[in-house]
């Protein structure tokens, strides 16, 4: 049984009480007792997600939810697991898995660092590796990216001679750089990115509207390229490690035995590219071949990846399925639907006109925002979101801004600010998390390598959200414009 240090048991009495007797609490004489219970779970949930767990505190909100009278069981359990948004989070977790299990997503990013425009010098490696991160962690979670290069780049390290503890730069930016272009690439996509699909789903809460997947990836694939790019600039003019010892590096040591594409492989490759354009096909097609429009955005996200799935597990090769459906649902991880489907849900309790926490908010907020032009308030939001999310969990961030900025967006800004402008800086902004062990999970893990002080990577971290926030407001808003 796992044990809890005081501030943490001090935590779950003061997340439980909110959560479940937050209504009693005086908060506004203009809130409905409903919409202070809906507020109460949301700091006490926060508060417990942030401190003690997304485990079981997940439970607790989904039950204090329930209880409130304008919800009740049958719409907060239809929007938490029932979310489509959740299932389809659960289905890119099962088809990621493929890349991994066929051993697709480990010989892209070899290829990538042994390729030979990576042989033509150090910075050309390193180059080399930022892109073959990128383009994994595009479509796969960035926990799992990290988990795959990881071992590659100690190998690099170990076959260099660095050894941790040491203070090597090298060593430092390249584990810290890991973790910032896995988070810049997650923003990207939505592919088997929970925090992304957070924000999508958010968006649909408070405005009833959807925000398609070609149209997100039209504005946030140009922010995560450029910013990438930057950072790769940042590495090379401002940190200048000393790179000197990677004219040594065997890349064909690295490259090993790696014989040509399996025919599993190939088929694992073919079925997801195919998924992928299919998820692209609608959005982009509203605006290069208008025509075909209506006809593509009757194939709802969740349709290929089903597809996909079951063709990988009935085909076959030597007489085993390239990836078998038991094989494919252990790469779901339970938790983190949970997680999702009560943020999902508190988001839609949020919205609830019939409980009136978004009227209230944006009448509150709208005290603070009144003299701000609608320009700089979206800038503030995009860099509110990046600024908190380098300091606490992604969907923590999402939930904050969300609440503090849709309201407003269709409030005292009506008419002067597109909504879904608004939430996709909101959407890339969250996942801009680099700086500390508690913002995600690639960066913990960057943190605990032993490669890189706590110093360091905060430091790395905190310039890279700075360059993330000016590339967002200069070419994330008006791409977003356009396509909005």
């Amino acid at each position: 049984m796992k044990s809890y240090k005081p501030y943490q048991v001090a935590v779950i009495v003061l997340g439980l009480f909110l959560c479940f007797l937050g209504r009693f609490l005086p908060l506004s004489p203009t809130l409905s007792p409903s919409g202070t219970q809906v507020l109460m779970i949301m700091a006490g949930g926060l508060l417990m997600w942030l401190l003690v767990g997304v485990d079981w505190s997940s439970l607790a909100v989904i039950l204090a939810l329930a209880l409130i009278p304008e919800l009740g069981m049958g719409k907060v359990s239809a929007g938490t697991l029932g979310n489509s948004t959740v299932f389809y989070l659960m289905l890119c977790f099962m088809l990621a898995k493929s890349l991994q299990a066929t051993g697709v997503a480990h010989r892209l990013a070899v290829w990538f660092l042994t390729s030979s425009f990576s042989r033509k010098g150090a910075w050309c490696t390193i180059a080399m590796i930022f892109v073959s991160i990128f383009v994994l962690s595009s479509g796969l979670s960035s926990s799992s990216t990290i988990m795959i290069f990881l071992p590659i780049l100690y190998e690099i390290f170990e076959s260099l001679g660095y050894q941790k503890g040491k203070g090597d730069a090298f060593p430092a930016v390249m584990i810290a750089s890991l973790a910032i272009i896995c988070q810049i690439a997650q923003a990207t996509t939505p592919i088997s990115h929970a925090m992304t699909l957070i924000g999508f789903s958010s968006y649909n809460s408070y405005t009833g509207n959807t925000m398609e997947f070609g149209q997100y990836v039209m504005v946030a694939m140009p922010v995560g390229v450029l910013t990438a790019v930057a950072w790769f600039f940042v590495c090379r003019f401002i940190w200048k490690p000393d790179v000197s010892r990677l004219t040594k590096l065997d890349y064909d040591a690295i490259k090993g035995n790696e014989g040509p594409l399996t025919l599993e492989e190939k088929i694992a490759a073919a079925v997801y590219l195919t998924v992928v354009i299919l998820w692209l096909a609608p959005g982009i097609s509203k605006y290069i071949a208008p025509a075909a429009y209506p006809l593509l955005n009757k194939i709802h996200q969740c349709y290929p990846p089903i597809v996909g799935i079951i063709l990988l597990h009935f085909i076959k090769v030597d007489h085993k399925p390239v990836l078998s459906y038991k094989d494919a649902i252990s790469a779901v991880p339970l938790s983190t639907l949970l997680f999702m489907g009560a943020l999902l849900e508190l988001g839609t309790a949020l919205a609830n006109e019939d409980i009136g926490v978004s009227a209230w908010l944006s009448d509150t907020m709208g005290v603070f925002f009144g003299g701000v032009s609608p320009l700089m308030f979206v800038i503030i939001l995009g860099a509110l979101s990046v600024i908190l999310t380098n300091f606490m969990s992604n969907a923590v961030t999402c939930a904050i801004c969300m609440a503090i900025g849709m309201p407003l967006a269709m409030g005292i800004y009506n008419g002067l600010v597109s909504p879904i402008v608004l939430a996709i800086m909101i959407t890339i902004g969250i996942n801009f998390a680099f700086a500390t062990a508690p913002a995600t999970p690639p960066v913990a893990i960057a943190a605990d390598s032993g490669w890189i002080s706590a110093g360091k990577l905060f430091q790395y971290g905190m310039v890279a959200a700075i360059v993330g926030i000016v590339i967002m407001a200069v070419v994330g808003i008006p791409i977003a414009g356009f396509v909005s």
